[in-house]
């Protein structure tokens, strides 16, 4: 091999490298960094709270001000709830957990969508119905039970009238290895296996909220809504 096709493979070599670094970098900003997860303390408890009315706020800061007075009056956490905006590319963070205490999001994680009636990885289609696969819009209870074939996530029980069959769906909010490792699109594909309606997050993230699940002494409070 001539000196000159020698330098062209180390050439092509140093380049693949490069690309591989600058790709992983972007990967592990975004998960390790946009995600901007943080410690916090709660403890245990659960109540199941009787159904609600159902109001729609323009704003986040409007929409924890009347999940403040939803979970006053039901006895759920008045620390923590969780806020995810399915009007956000799924390829950016659209979990938020808000602490009434301090009046702020104190976290946020990527969230999939489910694949059912006609769904793309850039827009989500939701529905109640059973079987549908899609994810579904409203405010849930986050119980402290697990799914039969997933022990990592809790399952979801509807608190609207238009989310009322999430437990006997079985949506779940639960980690997926698969989000993990696509965070770096924009969008997230769409993975059936992965996410058939349930709230979807990457396992670091699950991590964190399970944590904060277990050590309120309340349920806490999971809402979904799509800003667009």
């Amino acid at each position: 091999m001539t000196k000159k096709g020698k330098k062209t493979i180390i050439g092509s070599v140093a380049f693949g490298l490069l690309l591989t670094l600058l790709a992983f970098g972007y990967w592990a900003w975004k998960y390790y960094i946009l995600s901007d997860l943080e410690d916090m303390k709660g403890r245990d408890g659960i109540f199941i709270p009787a159904m609600p009315d159902r109001t729609e706020y323009e704003s986040l800061e409007a929409r924890a001000a009347s999940a403040f007075e939803f979970v006053r009056r039901r006895n759920m956490s008045m620390r923590y709830a969780l806020f995810v905006d399915y009007g956000v590319p799924s390829g950016t963070p659209r979990l938020y957990v808000w602490d009434f205490h301090a009046n702020k999001i104190v976290a946020r994680t990527y969230v999939m969508h489910g694949p059912g009636k006609g769904s793309t990885a850039e827009k989500p289609v939701f529905s109640n119905k059973i079987g549908s696969n899609c994810s579904a819009l409203g405010r849930f209870l986050i119980t402290k039970q697990h799914g039969r074939r997933n022990k990592s996530g809790y399952l979801l029980r509807g608190l609207d009238i238009d989310n009322q069959t999430a437990y006997v769906r079985g949506l779940m909010i639960h980690r997926s290895g698969f989000l993990d490792s696509n965070v770096w699109r924009k969008y997230i594909p769409l993975n059936g296996s992965s996410c058939s309606g349930c709230v979807t997050v990457t396992s670091r993230g699950m991590d964190y909220i399970g944590k904060l699940v277990q050590r309120e002494d309340r349920p806490i409070l999971l809402w979904n809504y799509c800003s667009k």
